[in-house]
């Protein structure tokens, strides 16, 4: 049922391009009639992955394979599968999962379905295309070795009557390695300790507190430190959470009184909405607590300081020679140090990249990462540096 409803979408897509196919004029002052084509442009996504999937590469990989040029030559205006979209004059998308060899080369390609979506009739006629024309750095294992690895296009067909094209290339590509998703914001639930600033800048209003409160990075809390939710009254949720304990429930519940007696947070007026809440971290002082506020601009990462990236650097090149400079990145375990390895910018000589990452797991002196209270974060983390 969901694909005949698609389909029928498709199909009222492919009338209204049969009747915004004719060019309307664009005038210029001082020139003939100029007639503009309705929008179509082709826009390609290349990344590696497993086809619909994040799943992280195998451990010994530490350079997943990436194109030697634009992708965007690999499809061309002239190339029939493109010429029967253009007569279709239809919106559609394409996914080719391309598995590629340890040459770089590709030995095989293969379209993906979408759930609900079937390619249209042309889409497997842009295998052999690409096949033919696609060039790709292969993956690399840790040992300096190569290894196959899956490589994948998502062709996006743009097509709008209603849209005049704008002057440039049919084909283009948007990025060689978008980004992961996002590793997880601040649970509006309170799972996650301690929120993001992202998270505080797009959600919370900042309360005005009538009990002092210190900045974080002006102070440094001795501990036990309780970590604590405040939220506005008037959006119905407990006005006092405890997300961190101190170990000490009856100073846990001692810190929540101190907030509603002493701090008495007053809320800005701004639209109410259900997730306004703002994170305290406070510690026992006297007979009363010191609190901290967050500041999003106090937050930071475990990161190589430059004096040891230059250390690193020349270790790196005395052994690995005239190659050009390598970018890496590996994610923190348990001891602080980097647990594995990624080469994310290739030198372009196989054996330093791989030098790169065995000096970068086994040599690296990491500073440890702050949270938004200026407080040593716990593993894991990540770090990324250029040698």
């Amino acid at each position: 049922m969901r694909k005949m409803q698609l389909g029928s979408v498709l199909a009222l897509l492919g009338s209204a391009g049969a009747a915004g196919a004719q060019s309307e004029p664009i005038a210029v002052p001082g020139q003939p009639p100029v007639f503009a084509e309705p929008l179509h442009k082709i826009e390609i996504i290349a990344f590696p992955a497993e086809p619909y999937t994040w799943a992280p590469p195998p451990p010994e990989m530490i350079r997943r394979t990436r194109p030697d040029g634009d992708p965007a030559t690999w499809l061309r205006q002239t190339d029939a599968p493109i010429a029967a979209w253009l007569a279709a004059r239809v919106m559609t998308n394409v996914t080719l999962v391309l598995q590629v060899g340890t040459d770089g080369a590709v030995t095989k390609c293969t379209t993906q379905e979408l759930p609900g979506l079937e390619p249209p009739a042309w889409a497997g006629d842009l295998c052999p295309l690409v096949v033919s024309r696609a060039r790709l750095v292969p993956a690399l294992k840790d040992d300096g070795s190569r290894m196959p690895d899956r490589f994948i296009l998502f062709v996006s067909f743009a097509f709008d009557p209603h849209t005049r094209n704008v002057p440039g290339p049919l084909i283009t590509s948007s990025g060689l390695s978008p980004a992961p998703p996002p590793a997880g914001e601040f649970d509006p639930q309170l799972e996650d300790w301690p929120p993001s600033p992202r998270w505080l800048s797009s959600f919370s209003g900042q309360p005005v507190f009538k009990g002092p409160v210190e900045w974080a990075g002006e102070a440094a809390l001795p501990g036990p430190v309780i970590g604590l939710m405040v939220a506005d009254r008037k959006n119905g949720a407990p006005d006092c959470r405890v997300v961190q304990s101190s170990g000490d429930t009856a100073l846990d519940e001692r810190a929540c009184t101190h907030v509603r007696k002493t701090l008495k947070p007053a809320w800005p007026n701004m639209v109410p909405i259900s997730m306004r809440r703002w994170p305290l971290l406070l510690s026992p002082a006297g007979r009363g607590f010191r609190a901290l506020q967050p500041d999003a601009g106090l937050l930071r990462w475990a990161r190589l300081e430059q004096d040891e990236v230059q250390r690193l650097g020349q270790l790196w090149r005395s052994a690995a020679g005239p190659v050009g400079r390598v970018g890496v990145s590996g994610s923190l375990g348990a001891d602080g140090r980097p647990g594995n390895c990624r080469v994310h910018d290739s030198s372009g000589n196989d054996a330093a990249d791989a030098l790169a990452c065995r000096l970068f797991r086994t040599e690296a002196r990491i500073v440890p990462a702050r949270d938004v209270f200026g407080q040593p974060m716990a593993p894991p983390g990540s770090v990324r540096t250029e040698l």
